[in-house]
């Protein structure tokens, strides 16, 4: 049994018709396009209403799984586990201070489809083997979190499908379940996947005041506006924030392709055919990423060219010396506006008839002719 699947079974086990419903915010709405914006999801606060009561005998935990498609999979989950103890703190201090902005999944290019979402909000029964296993699922599903997701697969893919059996154990107390798949257009009855902030709360959904509901600093807020709003309390609650990003700022976890720069330069130094060549391998191995959006392999695509003909042009200076700066990529990639990356880019985008290569090919041949800078 998938882990969608288990919590689509705690629904039918714990049905009650709660409040769901987006929450207006300072937040610019962006429709998702394939391959042009990544998709985060977070947990920005969950609220134990009976908080103090329960930690004294429970560890309050948001287990998540996100399905989506990564790269050839079609239904790729990733899960995490969220709560207090993730930050090894004692019973004592559990329930005091502020946690907010779980990162439930890491930067993942979107590409359409279904998107799932699975939550809840759950109370286990403090035992002294549970935080053992608590630490070990919070440390795999850490590691979906950041750098390469596609690199972390290939290490983790067996533990991730076990955090299953970490769910499954133990007594729980189940206060707040959530799943909701996402496909399609609103317009031609799909549910479209929007950015922003969505709440679910452990209340009457018929009598609950939803308009009265705004988020202040990542947390929920109730009130008659926005300015008298007080932190919402009396309910368990979690809320959510669906991320969409045009681009990332994390290249120094792609030092991958560093290395294969560096035989480029190697060959380019005494053949400049065959360093090119390389080099252009390189690139095309770059649109073959499936952690990258088109913007993102661009600017990657022309850190590389960039480095390649600063470096290959200082070594053909007679007594010239180049200190290596081993976050090089990470630099030059992040002194590329992304804004002004896509604008160039949108034009070949926007072409319906050109498949993934032909869109790699014409993009790659306006960074290989310095047309993008």
């Amino acid at each position: 049994m998938s882990i969608i699947d288990w919590f689509k079974n705690l629904i039918k086990r714990e049905a009650k018709h709660y409040v769901f419903t987006p929450i207006a915010a300072d937040i610019e709405p962006i429709a998702f396009k394939e391959g042009q914006h990544y998709f985060r999801l977070r947990l920005a606060e969950m609220f134990l209403k009976d908080d103090r009561k329960l930690f004294r005998n429970y560890v309050p935990v948001v287990s998540s799984s996100v399905q989506l498609q990564f790269g050839s999979n079609a239904a790729q989950e990733l899960p995490y586990i969220a709560g207090p103890l993730t930050l090894d703190l004692d019973q004592a201090s559990l329930g005091k201070g502020v946690q907010l902005n779980y990162s439930l999944t890491n930067l993942v290019p979107y590409h359409g489809g279904n998107v799932a979402i699975s939550a809840a909000l759950l109370a286990y029964v403090a035992k002294d083997y549970f935080q053992e296993f608590l630490n070990i699922s919070n440390s795999i599903a850490t590691l979906l979190t950041t750098g390469q997701l596609s690199t972390t697969l290939k290490v983790v893919a067996s533990a991730v499908s076990g955090m299953q059996d970490l769910f499954d154990a133990g007594d729980k107390e189940i206060h707040l379940v959530f799943h909701n798949e996402y496909s399609g257009t609103d317009s031609l009855g799909g549910v479209s996947l929007q950015n922003g902030y969505f709440a679910v709360i452990a209340a009457d959904a018929a009598k609950f005041e939803t308009e009265k509901l705004f988020v202040k600093d990542s947390q929920l807020q109730f009130g008659d506006d926005s300015q008298s709003a007080k932190p919402l309390t009396g309910y368990d609650y979690m809320l959510f924030l669906i991320e969409a990003a045009l681009y990332r700022d994390d290249f120094r976890y792609f030092d991958d392709y560093s290395s294969l720069m560096d035989t480029a330069i190697e060959k380019g130094m005494t053949n400049k055919t065959d360093g090119d060549t390389i080099l252009k391998t390189v690139m095309l191995a770059v649109f073959k990423s499936d952690d990258l959006t088109y913007v993102d392999k661009t600017r990657v695509a022309t850190a590389l060219k960039k480095e390649y003909e600063e470096r290959i042009s200082f070594q053909s200076k007679p007594g010239s010396k180049t200190g290596k700066n081993t976050q090089w990529l990470n630099d030059r990639a992040l002194a590329l506006d992304p804004e002004m990356v896509s604008r160039q880019i949108s034009p070949v985008l926007a072409d319906e008839n050109l498949n993934d290569a032909a869109i790699a090919d014409k993009i790659l041949a306006l960074v290989i002719n310095a047309e993008i800078e």
